[in-house]
């Protein structure tokens, strides 16, 4: 089996959609094949390559970008004229994608935080950033889209590391755990046949293990 896996995290340098559609799409491939257990491995993407890629992530962090707070891994090379669309695929999707890669890999593989200076400020920076929608979409998509996101911080074990570690980033850990309550309320008046369908369900599945006490 061979994997033609991104290597780096790379800002664009001009603004081509595609370009950046990819690169979410890549992100999210890795994280799901890290996920899964398929990588790292010792032929086609070695521990070193995910050191390299981790490093690219903590150097790639963007904290300059014109009103836009810092800790994001937005890929569009300016902050102007973006829509709130565009916030979401290009700056919110991949910022989820980079801190669960960053999370998995600190609790799957410690030995690779250790060797990188700043991990943890970069990666609880990055957590933060993450609350700034409170994990919802954009439009008529919001709610899917917050499902999305927390499958995507599932994959990276975020969830379970701030179930171990609240206080990394209370913020994040609080917009979860209000997530669970809206969740379970729903489920336990069956409002599942929504647009979303079982997606309550399986969203649910995600952050059921957090502590129900306010």
């Amino acid at each position: 089996m061979s994997f033609d896996m991104i290597k780096e995290f790379k800002i664009i340098d001009e603004l081509n959609v595609q370009r950046m559609e990819n690169t979410v799409s890549e992100m999210r491939e890795l994280l799901e094949k890290l996920s899964s257990g398929e990588i790292p491995n010792e032929n086609d993407y070695t521990p070193s390559d995910l050191k390299k890629f981790c490093i690219s992530l903590i150097d790639g962090q963007r904290n300059n970008i014109s009103g836009l707070k810092s800790g994001s891994w937005c890929l569009i090379p300016s902050n102007e004229c973006m829509p709130s669309d565009a916030r979401v695929y290009y700056v919110f999707f991949p910022t989820y994608i980079a801190v669960a890669i960053l999370t998995r890999v600190l609790l799957d593989y410690p030995e690779i935080p250790k060797q990188i200076p700043n991990y943890k400020e970069v990666l609880r920076m990055g957590f933060k950033f993450a609350t700034y929608r409170r994990l919802r979409g954009h439009g008529i998509g919001a709610e899917s889209e917050m499902i999305e996101a927390m499958e995507i911080l599932s994959f990276g074990k975020v969830i379970e590391y701030l179930s171990s570690n609240p206080d990394f980033c209370p913020e994040l850990f609080q917009i979860l755990r209000n997530i669970r309550k809206k969740l379970a309320d729903a489920l336990e008046k069956d409002v599942t046949a929504g647009p979303w369908g079982e997606d309550y369900i399986k969203a649910f599945e995600f952050v059921k293990g957090l502590s129900k006490e306010a």
